[in-house]
């Protein structure tokens, strides 16, 4: 068996392999020690390159590539490194993906393993520009799955990405992080804290050796492990082009289920959300609809992100509020609202205004989250 997975390490580390090289490659050869011997017999390596199985330069980068001294360096990286690694048919490897078209012959991962073996798993995408709805929205999707014991998937890609896993670790939820190079490099490299909580609170993984770069050609494959991983997706914000749909993609072919976040039909990061519910996804308000949907949980709906989006109600007994206060709560929403357009709105004067925004930021209802712009506080 340790042979077995030293092959499967070995594999990992050709670079020139295709995304159909390993599932041919496996059809020809179902036991991985004679797909081991074929690779290493020059007339076979001759016949598959000259039937395009492979191509010329995967037979020359395997010819190059020593197996005990990959093997050797590999293990003293991974060691030095703190990683660790799991291969096809090991019995931690996640049982999610073992039926993919083309599973990752090795996971490289840093953090808990186990994560990627729980009941459910729900993976929250979106854009790497997001407004500020869609962070807020990933924000509360993120706490409130994670809550029911749902373990949070995603790429840690700025945007929704990293707001999903921080939401999760800040309500002490559990969540995995997919990346698209190897796992001793954290990318982007400003989300150093994040990447840290993760490694310790949760679980990074990838199908890349240590010390791969993070390049654009290794999203779209790393996008079919976010999916496999993943019970069904949450789609908060994406563009008509955009990798999130990629990753639609992967779980529409997985037989995942879809479901797409709304939203307002004049921005651009919510045309490809909307599109995907025209095709048959399925429209979420609340993250109510997946915790019932995924877990069979029936739960009392509670206010729905359309809901607090667009009519923003609080009771004056609930809240403490003045009608002139209440009257500016409920123009505010998930959106940024600049105080010059609250001022006109209102038709009160400005330090009024001031005094009242002052106020209703004192009692936790509202806050500034840039200069004389004004949202709900979530």
């Amino acid at each position: 068996m340790n042979k077995e997975r030293d092959i499967y390490l070995w594999l990992s580390h050709i670079t020139s392999f295709r995304s159909k090289d390993i599932p041919k490659l496996r059809l020809l050869f179902p036991d991985i020690n004679e797909l081991m011997d074929s690779l290493m017999d020059k007339d076979i390596m001759e016949s598959l390159t000259k039937t395009g199985i492979l191509k010329k330069e995967t037979q020359i980068e395997i010819e190059n590539l020593d197996f005990d001294t990959c093997i050797s360096n590999a293990k003293r990286e991974m060691k030095f490194n703190n990683i660790s690694y799991t291969c096809l048919y090991d019995s931690d490897y996640p049982r999610r993906l073992i039926n993919l078209p083309d599973p990752p012959l090795c996971l490289y991962y840093k953090g808990d393993l186990s994560l990627s073996q729980e009941d459910h798993t729900i993976a929250i995408i979106g854009s790497r520009r997001p407004t500020h709805y869609g962070l807020s929205v990933a924000d509360e999707f993120s706490k409130s799955l994670s809550a029911k014991g749902m373990v949070i998937i995603s790429g840690m890609a700025y945007g929704i990405d990293s707001r999903a896993h921080q939401a999760a670790l800040d309500t002490g939820g559990k969540t995995i992080a997919v990346l698209g190079g190897g796992v001793d490099i954290c990318y982007p490299r400003t989300s150093i804290s994040l990447y840290s909580s993760l490694c310790q609170k949760g679980l990074i993984i990838s199908e890349y050796p240590p010390h791969t770069q993070h390049l654009p050609v290794h999203f779209p494959r790393r996008n079919r492990i976010i999916s496999g991983l993943s019970d069904g997706l949450v789609v908060v914000e994406a563009a008509m082009k955009s990798g999130t749909l990629i990753t639609t993609d992967f779980a529409l072919d997985q037989g995942k289920s879809i479901y797409a976040i709304p939203g307002r039909i004049s921005d651009m990061m919510s045309k490809g959300v909307n599109n995907l519910i025209k095709q048959g996804a399925s429209l979420v308000d609340s993250p109510s609809d997946v915790i019932t949907d995924i877990m069979g949980i029936p739960l009392k709906r509670k206010a729905s992100v359309k809901s607090i989006s667009t009519n923003n109600k609080y009771s004056q007994s609930q809240t403490n509020v003045n009608p002139t206060e209440k009257k500016i709560i409920e123009m505010l929403g998930y959106e940024p609202l600049y105080i010059d357009d609250i001022i006109r709105a209102n038709g009160m004067n400005i330090s009024e205004t001031i005094h009242i925004l002052h106020s209703l930021e004192d009692k936790g209802l509202i806050e500034s989250i840039e200069q004389s712009y004004y949202v709900l506080k979530h």
